[in-house]
């Protein structure tokens, strides 16, 4: 009795890293009675595996223990998680089938070998999970822990129990010091991104509202048009009506609509910014067609159409008036949204196109940060060009229709 003390000591810092990772990865119905039965269950399993008895607790016992741990987890992601399984299932088994294959080893200091690579996997897979996942971060968590990993393996047969806790103990302050470090800068990034999309629709919103309240007002004013008109004719002033005429087509062309793209949202946006480009007197071209429906949300929709055009009209307006000019095409090819937009431009832009990051400061960089990190989130392609007097931006998501 004791011998598997040490041994089981760090199987459960084991399964504590397993659940606090299944709970990181899982939106998980509320309720601490299915948490502490999982628990429970799988605490009761890991015990029951151990080699606190002779002829017991062998390695063939470890990994049909885990392997049970493993599926108890699974089975509670299955019933209890609102992600679909379908994204979820092998971020469930994963670090269960590799732990299965970890505890084969029967001496402590191969266990702690192991400990490192662990943490150092749950860290890549938290990461993954969530969206943040980045190759500098992730090879800098491999570097640390595979340090740490090759200091234990020189020591060797000399490392006693003190040592041997004692970097287990610094691996387990690393992995939360890490984890809490780029679970922090996530939040906060999300947090400068909701602030961002909220200014961005109250923008849209604003603009598309003004346009709605001037063909509002046009429209209570069309009956009144009517009856000076036929005032007119029934009075023989033809060319007073003709000339009233032109002044109507004038006022219609500020509350017509430019782009009739067959997308609400589509048209919301692109409408707002080409009356913008009109007020500045920039030569557009624009051709949009678009199915009514298309598997991309609205607000990212805004976020990616909207700064791109805010981009083209802002290089737009750093030029003489006869010398702008914007040039836009939407359309669904195949199963991908192409979006184009060309737009005059200064022959040396204040644009850092590696990073995707103006130099100006403020929501501008952040703007494109977004467009960028929209786009690979939809795992699509963002080309950025600039060539003598015209920049050009080609925007490509695949679609996946329903």
């Amino acid at each position: 009795m004791g011998a598997g003390v040490p041994e089981a000591g760090i199987q459960l810092i084991w399964l504590g890293l397993y659940h606090y990772y299944i709970e990181q990865i899982s939106e998980l119905e509320k309720g601490y009675a299915k948490r502490a039965a999982a628990g429970i269950l799988t605490l009761g399993v890991l015990l029951s595996a151990q080699p606190f008895f002779p002829g017991w607790g062998g390695p063939w016992h470890r990994l049909g223990g885990w392997l049970v741990i493993t599926l108890i987890l699974f089975f509670y992601v299955l019933f209890y998680d609102a992600k679909p399984l379908a994204q979820q299932w092998w971020r469930a088994l994963a670090p269960g089938l590799i732990l299965s294959v970890c505890v084969m080893g029967s001496d402590v200091r191969a266990l702690v070998l192991s400990s490192g690579g662990i943490m150092a996997g749950l860290l890549l897979l938290l990461e993954a999970a969530r969206g943040y996942l980045r190759w500098q971060s992730g090879s800098l968590q491999l570097a640390v822990y595979g340090l740490l990993t090759f200091y234990l393996w020189q020591l060797g047969g000399g490392a006693g129990p003190g040592l041997l806790a004692g970097i287990l103990g610094l691996q387990l302050l690393l992995f939360f010091s890490l984890e809490g470090t780029l679970f922090s800068y996530h939040r906060g990034f999300e947090a400068q991104t909701e602030r961002f999309q909220r200014d961005i629709l109250s923008h849209q919103y604003e603009e598309i509202r003004e346009i709605y309240l001037n063909m509002r007002s046009w429209r209570h004013d069309y009956h009144n048009h009517l009856q000076v008109m036929k005032a007119q004719l029934a009075m023989g002033q033809v060319a007073e009506m003709g000339r009233y005429l032109d002044d109507l087509e004038k006022n219609l062309d500020s509350v017509d609509t430019y782009v009739k793209s067959g997308n609400l949202m589509t048209d919301a946006i692109l409408n707002s910014k080409l009356s913008m480009a009109k007020e500045k007197n920039i030569r557009v071209n624009c051709k949009a067609v678009l199915p009514a429906r298309i598997p991309v949300e609205d607000v990212d929709l805004c976020v990616l159409l909207g700064n791109l055009l805010d981009n083209a009209l802002e290089a737009c307006d750093e030029l003489e008036e006869q010398c702008r000019f914007l040039r836009i095409y939407m359309a669904v090819k195949g199963a991908q949204l192409y979006i184009s937009i060309q737009n005059s431009a200064k022959e040396d832009l204040d644009f850092n196109e590696r990073n995707y990051i103006s130099k100006k400061r403020g929501n501008h960089g952040l703007g494109m940060k977004r467009v960028k990190a929209l786009t690979d989130r939809y795992e699509g392609y963002l080309t950025l060009a600039n060539e003598p007097g015209i920049f050009a931006a080609e925007l490509t998501l695949p679609l996946h229709f329903t």
